[in-house]
């Protein structure tokens, strides 16, 4: 992670003074959830809720830089609680993002991260933890972009079922430049 880290800001770094006029820095968050089924949920039976409900709200937020109209780099905290476990952490990673479409009002992309996760009780412990997705940024010709995504988490937890909690999200949020 130190390294992983050391060499995000060392490209930063360098980046910042290349004479590339669409580099910039940027500020991101996001809200997230997953899905999953009502394990009380019975056909034709009413009271029972949605067949379909959140099982976890996922926030994150991150100071990035984008090096050219293709590639962006951010180091980023969240927030994860997941209902059905009772498991609050903090994840903190990095993240590289190809936008491999754009044009003048979206831009296609997809992103990789990786990072610690930290726990907030002693019931599991700290892990690792890793982030693959894809979505897309609407670019307007104010500083706020809208943002949607749909990622896929692992979390390392030691003593949790297996040793990871894998989810699937679905998100939106913003950037601002």
């Amino acid at each position: 992670m130190k390294k992983l880290l050391l060499i995000s800001l060392i490209t930063l770094t360098t980046s910042s003074f290349s004479q590339n006029d669409k580099a910039h820095p940027f500020f991101t968050g996001s809200l997230s959830t997953t899905f999953g089924i009502n394990q009380q949920y019975k056909i034709n039976e009413e009271g029972n809720g949605p067949f379909i409900v959140p099982k976890s709200i996922l926030l994150r937020t991150g100071f990035g830089y984008q090096f050219n109209k293709r590639w962006a780099s951010s180091i980023n905290v969240g927030y994860d609680h997941h209902f059905s476990y009772a498991i609050n952490s903090i994840p903190a990673f990095a993240s590289l993002r190809y936008n491999f479409i754009r044009n003048s009002s979206d831009a296609y992309f997809i992103e990789t991260s990786y990072g610690q996760m930290f726990r907030l009780s002693k019931k599991f412990s700290n892990g690792n933890y890793y982030k693959v997705g894809f979505g897309m940024l609407s670019i307007s010709n104010n500083r706020w972009n809208g943002l949607l995504r749909l990622d896929f988490h692992r979390k390392k937890i030691a003593g949790f079922k297996n040793g990871n909690l894998d989810s699937v999200s679905i998100g939106f949020g913003f950037s601002f430049n």
